[in-house]
């Protein structure tokens, strides 16, 4: 009777484990005005009774192999709990909404928070002295490992930095705002100055022929013709030491914590079975932070957070125009291709938006640009796609024409 128990209990124990459970945690969430707040959230799917495991996602602290125990310090459970909420969203949309098979199928990933070793495409992990990583995020390609050096197999996972605080200075940090505004404002010198110099040669012409009683060489035209030019001047010259007086002086990112940078990431993995996890690019980036604006359903990305996060986060409805800058990796970032494709998805209809641009995918690589393999795509996939193909392919270049594409 007593080995009947044993052998009753263990398989009760067994069955419990193959079942999913759900639990409640404080984590970071957005009100419907898109404030963070921390609040109560029922996180689904768990395959244990005591760590931040699930049928989807196991949530680990830096480069261990178990799950984040329910019970670890509150402030580790507060970030597993907040990664593993969002993350779920994340998946459902996909899922739910898009109907993405591949994301359907994908196999549990390992969610790696305050996770500070750089990525090696050989060993998985970077060793520890070579320039640990803070304030992001990372979402890595599976890897084959490295048996002889008893590096195992590993999946796709995603990496959550470590907040840490960084003075500026300590940084070189690529202001693109900053850049922009100086290249608009030398632009503008420059024809500025032409114009200053035009209206003058046309004032010392019009005094030679007689046309004008005008003296440019008079005190009162010189000091008004040269006062445009000392002002651009004085304001190009300025610009950098003023910036850096009014600017913040502290920088820091706690990517575990910011909702949409959670989705961006996982948006990466979605979009990984056409575009390739292998380096930053516009296209890349833009894709994954519209799938991220879906989801949160904001055109807005990691704004209005600053408990957590210090820079100034994205905006779909920033009118910008196209500049050649966009193409490059430094400028990967930016929110141009995100507010490109958010309009695109008005142009398009919004009620098949965001099917348009899971399609627009498969035109796509990594290595696609935004003049170049982006445009195509859109208008190859509204070829396909399209309710009303020609009227709306005009539409498309009507708006890539407003950008300046």
């Amino acid at each position: 009777m007593k080995t009947t128990m044993i052998i009753l209990s263990f398989l009760f124990s067994g069955l419990a484990f193959s079942q999913t459970s759900e639990r409640e945690f404080p984590a970071l969430v957005r009100t419907e005005s898109n404030k963070p707040i921390q609040d109560m959230v029922r996180l689904a799917d768990l395959v244990s009774d005591n760590s931040f495991d699930g049928k989807h996602f196991k949530i680990v602290k830096g480069k261990e192999e178990e799950a984040v125990k329910f019970n670890a310090h509150s402030d580790l459970t507060f970030r597993a709990a907040t990664t593993y909420y969002h993350l779920t969203r994340a998946r459902d949309y996909f899922v739910n909404k898009i109907k993405s098979d591949y994301v359907k199928n994908m196999p549990k990933m390992v969610i790696r928070i305050d996770h500070k070793s750089q990525f090696s495409e050989l060993g998985h992990f970077a060793h520890d002295n070579l320039d640990p990583q803070f304030n992001n995020a990372l979402t890595i390609p599976a890897g084959k490992g490295f048996e002889r050096r008893g590096i195992k197999p590993w999946g796709m996972e995603i990496w959550f930095r470590p907040m840490k605080r960084i003075h500026l200075s300590e940084i070189n940090v690529n202001d693109q705002a900053a850049q922009e505004y100086t290249a608009m404002l030398k632009q503008f010198r420059n024809m500025m100055h032409m114009q200053t110099l035009q209206r003058f040669l046309a004032g010392l012409m019009t005094s030679v022929t007689g046309a004008s009683s005008a003296n440019p060489f008079a005190m009162d035209s010189l000091v008004r013709t040269a006062g445009t030019s000392v002002i651009m001047e004085a304001a190009y010259h300025l610009f950098d030491p003023l910036t850096k007086l009014v600017q913040r002086k502290w920088y820091w990112l706690d990517t575990a914590l910011v909702p949409e940078i959670i989705y961006h990431e996982y948006a990466h993995a979605a979009l990984s079975d056409h575009l390739v996890l292998s380096h930053s690019t516009a296209i890349i980036e833009g894709m994954a932070d519209f799938f991220a604006g879906q989801i949160a359903d904001s055109p807005k990305l990691a704004k209005h957070i600053k408990k957590y996060n210090t820079f100034n986060g994205k905006n779909a409805k920033k009118k910008q125009d196209y500049m050649i800058q966009f193409e490059m990796t430094d400028y990967a970032n930016t929110d141009f291709v995100f507010g490109l494709l958010w309009e695109m998805k008005k142009v398009v209809g919004e009620d098949r938006g965001e099917a348009f641009m899971f399609e627009l995918r498969k035109k796509l690589t990594t290595n696609s640009t935004i003049r170049g393999q982006l445009v195509e795509g859109l208008l190859q996939t509204c070829r396909e796609k399209c309710g009303s193909p020609t009227n709306d392919r005009l539409k498309i270049l009507k708006a890539l024409n407003a950008r300046g594409i």
